[in-house]
């Protein structure tokens, strides 16, 4: 028995002493925190001493995300870029500069060769010899040697052209971020790669990183000026991910104010309608940013109205950003590599919104090999292909979607549905290429929709566009680009609904641009941009022919319409102070509409109406109607508390020349937009904001808070029963008035573990006025009302839950607070005929909006070399099955007030959607 105790007892302590070796398996999850602090935390969990000097880990910051690896993996994922090695000894670890440990000699081959024999010497290394030799290189450290000696250097300091590229696909990367820590400075790569900055000659250590890519770290030998370029290499990582955050504008802390960036990452993750990521979507549930709902197109930002945001695809303005009227996007999210949200400071170089502008820029096209990608759904499916043209210099990518949901329609109950059709298609495609200094950029994009309900109502409306772009690197410290753009957005709408009504029409807007845009890099901490550009509108807002012989319209021709703006920009930003950056830029634009057109005057003091018309003017082709000058002024100051903290504030002004027709409170099928003109005025908005920002990077956590102020004048707003269709007199049933809106907004963002997400609450207002010295000239009386798309309360939780590296469960939960609509409140009767009477605009509410949505995203397997890599993504729209009003509207039947409303999802969505990639999981 003692025997045994003693064997059991030595068994235990076996198992022990393997337990507390370098090769024991745990789970690592620390952030922000100092090696020292690490290696103790290891010690306690593992029982594992790592021996190292202080000074030589002092500048490491530990951030690490891994489960199920061992001790040994774990430090060597945390020293990686470092110069050290990590080494066994004894149960222990130790941290060496250079080469690891050797603990036996290499192996010795002797030549089998006779003495008198001439062979040629073997040179190949054994793995040991070969793992020495690469830690002696430099190493973990390469060297750039930038310029040469006796070369020209301006100034002080030399001009540094650098640019940075993915070395899997050549493509440029973008917003990847360069730091030298001698200086504390560095600068952020443009949408081709580049980036300058000024430097003393001498040697600097310098780290290049940007999101999802390995941390590369360089000693720059700067002897000149002079120019140079790195590849840089997509993290990838068998176990759990870790997270680099690269791009300047990603940190809550450094970004602008008012800027939203979102990663296709997480956009891919979450939760989809019918299996199509939407970008538009994913937004809403950002703070300041409202959806309108499903069904719909269009988003309210920040107080503003749908036709307030401007939308550009590599500079191609889209119209509609919508497929089937919202239910799918516009856009095909796997073509896209950058999407940023302008809603506070707004750059100079943009102009035309009141509220926001969305910028979508797409990938390149991998320069190096051939590549596909796409994905099936139960109504959709896409593909993308990407080739270079010339290896590393040129590439093209094209991407095609397709809908085939009529199948779904056959199958519903009601006849006027199954006997209908709905369907989209879009295609895009882009060439890049380099020509030494200059880069070539072509983009084209064309969409279409067509719905057909039974015989009621057949709709079709397209977008297409094309641009084109020279960029040149002039010098080492000024870069431009010269681009053109053509776009149209047009539809055509055949409505039978009430056949005594029953009409046609067609419309189309086309807008041609060109642009001239350049960056000057002044000093390290001073640079300038400045650009020229012009766009010309054209409007044929078409004619309304009457449908059938039993319909009683009369024909209205609405005319054409064309105006042009011609506007140039300044702005500057400069760091004042360490940690302190001014941002200031001035934007001076001259809008005219221009003839051929007949315009009318009406007799002052009455109602702006045919009945009353005093006059008219004929302005020949080409003859400016009016003038309308507009400078605006942009702001922003960027004030950095402490390492983790800054304090903004922002002030933007900005005028709008075109606005639709359109009073509800989504865009609708048939909404038209419209040119200002001579009487009704282009709208004008300035917002103020100030916001803290702070990251807690033990914690994984990025949180803000950030409240704005907005005024806008001349706003358009719509006469009660307002129809565009009637008349081509557009002003006699706009009137313009003034819009305040202001609001908080809350955002906490978790990343870097297990369960991420963010978490975003919005409290807004937003009021309208119309007043006038008569009746005529006022809406509501006068007196301020909720404007349409007033929603005082926006709540979003978005969950991504990484269970394993190949699942993902994700989850979001939006709340918003009815949004404001006009009630009947009495029936009144005229000659026996009932009539209702309206409360004051907007003095109630429909109820209020909830949905919870679900989705598993399952990888395929996640070996390296394999040819295709697939994944499988279940969604559930609507989980709670919640019937969330569209709208509320009312009817008089029998003399009574009937109500009724309408859902347009009221039951759980399940959606299946596989996707595909040639390649691995990690391949672009």
């Amino acid at each position: 028995m003692k025997k045994l105790l003693i064997a059991g007892l030595l068994l235990m302590l076996g198992f022990v002493a393997l337990a507390q070796t370098p090769k024991q398996v745990s789970n690592f999850h620390y952030h922000g925190i100092t090696f020292s602090n690490f290696a103790a935390e290891v010690f306690k969990t593992t029982g594992v001493k790592i021996y190292y000097k202080a000074d030589l880990v002092a500048k490491i910051n530990v951030s690490i995300d891994a489960d199920s690896v061992t001790v040994t993996e774990a430090i060597a994922r945390v020293i990686a870029g470092s110069g050290l090695s990590v080494s066994e000894w004894e149960g222990a670890l130790v941290l060496l500069p250079g080469p690891e440990l050797l603990t036996q000699l290499p192996d010795y081959k002797a030549a089998q060769a006779p003495v008198d024999s001439v062979q040629a010497t073997d040179h190949s290394l054994t793995e040991t010899e070969e793992r020495y030799l690469s830690s002696k290189m430099a190493g973990s450290i390469k060297t750039i040697h930038v310029g040469s000696k006796g070369g020209k250097i301006t100034g002080s300091k030399a001009r540094l052209l650098g640019r940075v590229l993915d070395s899997e696909t050549g493509e440029p990367v973008f917003y990847a971020t360069l730091y030298v820590q001698e200086t504390r400075g560095g600068a952020v790569s443009d949408q081709n790669g580049y980036f300058s900055l000024m430097l003393a000659p001498g040697k600097y250590n310098a780290t290049i990183e940007f999101l999802g890519y390995q941390k590369s770290r360089y000693l720059l030998d700067v002897l000149s000026d002079g120019e140079f370029t790195v590849r840089i290499t997509k993290a990838i990582i068998q176990m759990k991910e870790f997270v680099v955050h690269g791009d300047r504008q990603s940190s809550i802390k450094a970004k602008d104010p008012g800027l939203d960036k979102i990663s296709m990452r997480a956009i891919k993750a979450l939760p989809t309608m019918m299996g199509e990521r939407d970008i538009l979507k994913v937004s809403g549930t950002l703070p300041g940013i409202v959806s309108t709902g499903e069904g719909t197109s269009g988003l309210n930002v920040r107080g503003g109205s749908s036709d307030q945001n401007a939308f550009y695809i590599n500079k191609i303005p889209v119209y509609n950003t919508a497929h089937l009227f919202g239910f799918f996007p516009a856009f095909n999210s796997d073509i896209i590599r950058d999407f940023s949200i302008y809603k506070g400071h707004i750059p100079a170089q943009y102009g035309g919104r009141l509220s926001s502008v969305f910028n979508i820029v797409t990938r390149q096209g991998n320069r190096r090999r051939f590549t596909m990608r796409g994905g099936v759904s139960p109504v959709t499916a896409n593909l993308v292909v990407e080739s270079p043209v010339v290896k590393d210099k040129a590439s093209i990518i094209l991407s095609a979607r397709s809908s085939y949901s009529d199948w779904i329609l056959t199958r519903i109950k009601d006849t006027d549905i199954r006997s209908s059709s709905a369907g989209f298609y879009d295609v895009s495609g882009g060439f890049n290429a380099d020509i030494r200094k200059s880069q070539i950029a072509a983009f084209f994009y064309k969409s279409q929709d067509h719905f057909r309900l039974s015989d009621l109502n057949d709709y079709t409306y397209s977008n297409s566009g094309m641009s084109f772009s020279v960029g040149q690197v002039f010098s080492n410290s000024l870069r431009g680009e010269f681009s053109v753009v053509a776009a149209e957005y047009s539809f055509s709408n055949k409505n039978t609904i009430e056949t005594s009504k029953a009409y046609s029409h067609a419309y189309a807007l086309n807008h041609y641009e060109f642009r001239a845009d350049f960056k000057h890099v002044i000093s390290d901490v001073h640079t300038f941009d400045y650009g020229i550009g012009s766009t010309l509108y054209k409007l044929r807002r078409g004619i309304v022919e009457p449908l059938g012989i039993n319909s009683v319209l009369k024909k209205v021709d609405l005319g054409n319409e064309q105006g042009i703006e011609n506007g140039i920009y300044f702005s500057d930003a400069y760091e004042m102070f360490s940690g302190i950056t001014l941002t200031g830029g001035v934007r001076f634009s001259v809008f005219n509409p221009l003839g051929p057109k007949m315009v009318y005057e009406y007799t002052e003091g009455l109602p702006v109406d045919p009945r009353y018309i005093s006059d008219s003017i004929f302005f020949a082709d080409n003859i400016a109607i009016r003038n309308y000058l507009q400078p605006d002024i942009r702001l922003a100051l960027n004030i950095e508390t402490d390492l983790d903290g800054s304090v903004k504030l922002a002030f933007n002004q900005m005028h709008q020349n075109l606005f639709m027709l359109n009073n509800t409170s989504s865009i609708a099928p048939d909404a038209q937009w419209k040119l200002a003109d001579y009487h009704i005025k282009p709208s004008q908005s300035n917002q103020v904001s100030a916001g803290v920002f702070r990251v807690f990077p033990q914690n994984g956590l990025e949180a803000s808070v950030e409240a704005y102020y907005k005024l806008t004048d001349n706003f358009p707003e719509f006469k009660d029963g307002a129809d565009f269709l009637a008349s081509p007199l557009v002003e006699t049933v706009v009137l313009q008035g003034k819009q305040k809106a202001w609001g908080i907004e809350w955002f906490v963002k978790r990343s870097g573990r297990k369960l991420e997400g963010w978490l975003s609450y919005t409290f807004s207002r937003s009021h309208v006025q119309v007043s006038g010295p008569n009746a005529w000239f006022q809406i509501n009386n006068g007196k301020s009302y909720p404007a349409n798309f007033d929603i005082p309360h926006a709540l979003n939780l978005v969950l991504n839950y990484h269970l394993t590296r190949r699942v993902t469960f994700s989850g979001v939960v939006t709340y918003q607070k009815g949004r404001p609509i006009t009630y009947p409140v009495a029936v009144y009767y005229v000659d026996g005929v009932p009539a209702m009477d309206y409360s004051e605009r907007n003095a109630y509410r429909i109820p209020d909006y909830f949905r919870t949505d679900l989705s598993l995203t399952v990888e395929g397997n996640l070996k390296k070399k394999k040819p295709l890599h697939s994944s499988l993504v279940i969604s559930v729209y609507n989980l709670t099955g919640r019937q969330n009003p569209y709208s509320v509207y009312f009817t008089s039947e029998n003399g009574r007030i009937t109500s009724y409303k309408y859902s347009v999802i009221g039951v759980p969505v399940l959606t299946a959607t596989w996707m595909f990639k040639l390649g691995n999981y990690a391949t672009e």
